[in-house]
């Protein structure tokens, strides 16, 4: 499941729950590009604590919207990830160095809102790093 949470306009910010869907994913990639749409450079917040799955088709639309967005995300200027689950503090470690223009960051649960407030310091018209 997915929950839109409330942030300023140039930060895309979602808590995830339970098993997130296609459809949770489509509503996710909507909310994003529509964002995309108003701002040259936004920052994303994915609240992840309480995902317990994928669900297969996911997979799949995920890999095909990052590499839909390849030459593009320097976009996506910081990329927050709300967990207390090592291996995906691991995991968003390597994304970082695999993504040097997006600046990504783990944040603990109770660390929510400096994680949003974190992601809401990019200036949304720069259309530099």
């Amino acid at each position: 499941m997915i929950e839109i949470l409330a942030s300023p306009p140039h930060v895309a910010a979602y808590r995830f729950t339970d098993q997130l869907t296609s459809t949770d994913y489509d509503a996710c990639i909507a909310d994003l590009e529509s964002r995309l749409a108003r701002f040259p450079r936004i920052g994303v917040i994915s609240d992840i604590s309480d995902l317990h799955g994928l669900a297969l088709e996911v997979v799949g639309k995920d890999l095909r919207y990052a590499l839909s967005k390849r030459g593009e995300y320097e976009r996506f200027a910081r990329a927050g990830v709300v967990t207390d689950k090592r291996w995906l503090v691991a995991v968003t470690e390597l994304a970082d160095r695999i993504m040097p223009r997006t600046d990504l960051r783990t944040f603990a649960q109770e660390e929510r809102m400096r994680a949003l407030a974190w992601a809401a310091e990019v200036d949304p018209h720069s259309t530099t790093s």
